[in-house]
């Protein structure tokens, strides 16, 4: 797989055409799309959830989880504009479910990359992966769960995979902050690949949109990255580059300052001249090597 991320199409670009016409466009050229949905949470202006909250007979209100915290509802990470599904109501499994399968059959969509998996659990995966591949048995479903191994081993079978948080960290370790040997990373990952089957993809990535880039804890190090991007692409996972990493995108400082936000990390991608002309190749001939 190639993945594609297309998060978000807005309608006034052009809507439902745009993007038919976007997954043709990408298909035709070799790659698949996948979209990253957050199937754990609405918006709080959602109509669903602005039904739910103001009228207790609501047909929505089961969908939630009304208690007597601050907020007065269930919510991810306590954030007041992100109420939580209750994926244990019927109707509201469905209605995702058959969101999922939409996108599958209108828009041809080629899989979901599924945002706090670990929120609606193992059992409503395996209910959601079986509907998608009824409808596109060919389509890729694999989850965020940032959880222990022996958490994560509860979705095999369920997902077709995850991404791979542990295997993350382990390559920063040793190759952005020097803190592993090579030779402790090969202990690990031969202990860590271990745990999981063949068939159970776990996708790698040395940096995402919710922490710091490579560069920036490798002090802008560069052969660092490349060492790093090397033991990626050579181990038996599907590997993941989040955007701007491949030209040497510079985050200016990190997110965990005081008064600091995940904004630093999602800065806007550079083009033209600003891109490192000679890490985009190396990139390039990376994934060459691995298609080949």
């Amino acid at each position: 797989y190639d993945v594609v991320d297309y998060a978000h199409v807005d309608p006034r670009y052009g809507g439902d055409e745009a993007l038919r016409e976007l997954v043709m466009t990408v298909h035709q050229r070799g790659l698949r799309v996948i979209l990253d949905v957050a199937f754990n949470h609405l918006s709080n202006e959602h109509p669903f959830f602005v039904d739910a909250h103001s009228n207790p007979g609501s047909p929505y209100r089961g969908w939630f989880t009304f208690d007597d915290s601050e907020l007065g509802y269930r919510s991810f990470f306590g954030v007041k504009s992100m109420p939580q599904l209750n994926v244990a109501n019927p109707a509201c499994r469905q209605w995702l479910i058959d969101t999922a399968c939409y996108w599958l059959t209108e828009f041809d969509v080629d899989g979901f990359r599924l945002d706090v998996a670990d929120g609606p659990g193992p059992s409503f995966w395996a209910e959601f992966r079986a509907a998608c591949r009824r409808v596109k048995p060919e389509s890729l479903h694999f989850g965020e769960v940032v959880d222990a191994p022996d958490v994560q081993q509860q979705y095999i079978g369920k997902l077709d995979g995850l991404l791979d948080f542990h295997l993350c960290e382990a390559l920063r370790k040793t190759y952005a902050l020097g803190r592993w040997s090579e030779a402790d990373f090969n202990r690990f990952y031969e202990r860590h690949a271990a745990a999981f089957p063949d068939d159970f993809v776990m996708l790698s990535f040395v940096d995402n949109h919710d922490m710091d880039r490579f560069l920036l804890m490798a002090g802008e190090d560069k052969v660092a990255l490349r060492r790093a991007a090397e033991r990626q692409f050579a181990l038996n996972r599907i590997p993941v580059i989040f955007y701007g990493t491949e030209v040497g995108l510079h985050q200016p400082q990190s997110v965990r300052g005081e008064g600091m936000g995940l904004h630093l990390s999602r800065i806007p991608m550079v083009w033209g001249s600003e891109q490192d002309a000679d890490l985009l190749e190396f990139y390039r001939r990376l994934i060459a090597s691995r298609r080949g």
